[in-house]
Parts: C-alpha cells; sequence; structure tokens
C-alpha cells in the first residue's frame, strides 16, 4: 500500500526539492595567530649536561 506522496513522486506530479548547501563560516586570522598556531613563537629550549636551558 502505497502513501499518497509516494504516489505523487512517482507519478511527477510533485517536485522535488534540493537543500541548498549550507556555507561555512570563514575565519579570519592574523599572521601573529598562524604563527602561534605554528608554534613559532613558543620557547625554545637545549639539553645541556642534562637540564633543560633556554636557548
Amino acid at each position: 500500500m502505497r502513501t499518497m506522496q509516494s504516489e505523487m513522486s512517482r507519478t511527477g506530479l510533485k517536485k522535488k526539492t534540493k537543500a541548498a548547501p549550507q556555507k561555512k563560516p570563514t575565519e579570519q586570522l592574523s599572521q601573529w595567530d598562524i604563527e602561534e598556531l605554528m608554534g613559532v613563537r613558543r620557547d625554545t629550549f637545549k639539553k645541556k649536561n642534562g637540564a633543560f636551558r633556554q636557548r
């Protein structure tokens, strides 16, 4: 047993609708933020005589 909605779509009386694609919000990052994410702005340490020293 078919429903009225399935019969209408099967015979072509009802148009199928597509959902509009949703746009993703773009985030604007500054150069400082990008370098921070990459780890450029972090302290560097070096191991010397068993202890970590800041470079």
